[in-house]
C-alpha cells in the first residue's frame, strides 16, 4: 500500500507538471547536434541511461557507468521529483520535473531528451538509453522463464518467502519489483534490478556469439538506442562486477555533479 501511496503521489506531481507545460511545449525533436554532450570525459567509462516508467510515471532515472579501465560498475538513480528548465524546438523553456520529460520527447527523441537534460544538468556524456514499462515485465519474462533474486530478511518477510535465494516468474515478479519497504535504499530500485536480470538472462541464453537470440527480442520489445553487444557489456558489468557502486543523486547540481563524477572517474 505504501508503494501505491507514493506512486500516487510522484503520479499526480508528473501529471500536473506535464499538464502545466503541455500546452507550451510542442512534441521535442532531440538529434545528435542538440545532446549538450561533454567531449572531455574519461572515454574509458561508458554511460548509459535507463528510465523504467510504471504507466505513464517515469518512476526510476538510473545511470548505468561502466570502466572498462578499472572494471567499476556505477550505478547512480537520480531523485525522480528534480526540478528541470526544458527548452523545447521554438526556444520556449518550462521548469517541470524529471519524471515528465520523458513524455515530453516526440516518439523517437524521448530517451535522447532525457540523455539531453541530464548531460546539462551533470556535464556528460549521455546518448544511449533503455526506457522500459515495467508493467511489461511479466510479459517479457514468459520468455526467460524465471528470474533468481536474494531476498534480505525484510523482503522475505513481506512476500512471505525464505530469507536469501528465490525464483520468481511471471506470475509473482511484480510482487518483489512493488515492494516499498521502511528503510529502503532510495539508491536502490528492484525494478531497475529485475530488468537487468531479465537482460542478462536473455542475452547469456545461447551464448555471446548468438545476438539473434533471446537478449535481442528482448531488447526489440523495448525503447533503445542499446546495441546487443553494449547490453551485454551493461548487464555482465551490472550483474557480474566486483567493484559494484549504487549512489543516490538529489539536492544541489554541483553536489550531484561532484558525486558522480568521484565514483565514475576518480
Amino acid at each position: 500500500m505504501k508503494h501505491f501511496v507514493k506512486l500516487a503521489v510522484l503520479a499526480l506531481v508528473c501529471a500536473l507538471t506535464f499538464t502545466a507545460c503541455a500546452d507550451a511545449l510542442a512534441e521535442i525533436r532531440v538529434g545528435k547536434k542538440d545532446m549538450a554532450i561533454n567531449r572531455d570525459l574519461d572515454k574509458n567509462a561508458t554511460n548509459i541511461l535507463v528510465l523504467l516508467q510504471d504507466g505513464d510515471v517515469t518512476d526510476t532515472v538510473m545511470i548505468a557507468s561502466i570502466n572498462s579501465a578499472t572494471g567499476r560498475a556505477v550505478m547512480a538513480r537520480v531523485d525522480e521529483q528534480l526540478m528541470l528548465d526544458v527548452t523545447d524546438n521554438d526556444g520556449q523553456t518550462v521548469s517541470t520535473a524529471l519524471c515528465s520529460v520523458y513524455a515530453m520527447g516526440d516518439k523517437k527523441s524521448r530517451g535522447l531528451l532525457v540523455c539531453r537534460e541530464l548531460n546539462e544538468l551533470l556535464g556528460l556524456n549521455l546518448s544511449t538509453y533503455i526506457a522500459l514499462d515495467i508493467a511489461r515485465l511479466p510479459e517479457l519474462l514468459d520468455h526467460v522463464g524465471w528470474m533468481h533474486f536474494q531476498l534480505s530478511d525484510a523482503e522475505a518477510a513481506a512476500l512471505g518467502l525464505t530469507p536469501g535465494g528465490n525464483d520468481f516468474t511471471s506470475e509473482n515478479v511484480m510482487d518483489y519489483v512493488r515492494l516499498d519497504l521502511e528503510g529502503d535504499d532510495p539508491a536502490v530500485s528492484r525494478a531497475y534490478t529485475a530488468v537487468m536480470e531479465m537482460l542478462y538472462r536473455g542475452l547469456h541464453s545461447s551464448g555471446l556469439g548468438d545476438l539473434m537470440g533471446l537478449g535481442t527480442k528482448l531488447l526489440s520489445s523495448m525503447d533503445t538506442n542499446l546495441g546487443a553487444l553494449q547490453a551485454v557489456t551493461l548487464v555482465s558489468a551490472v550483474q557480474a562486477g566486483s567493484d559494484r557502486r549504487e549512489i543516490y543523486l538529489a539536492g544541489e547540481q554541483a553536489d550531484m555533479a561532484a558525486a558522480l563524477y568521484k565514483e565514475i572517474y576518480e
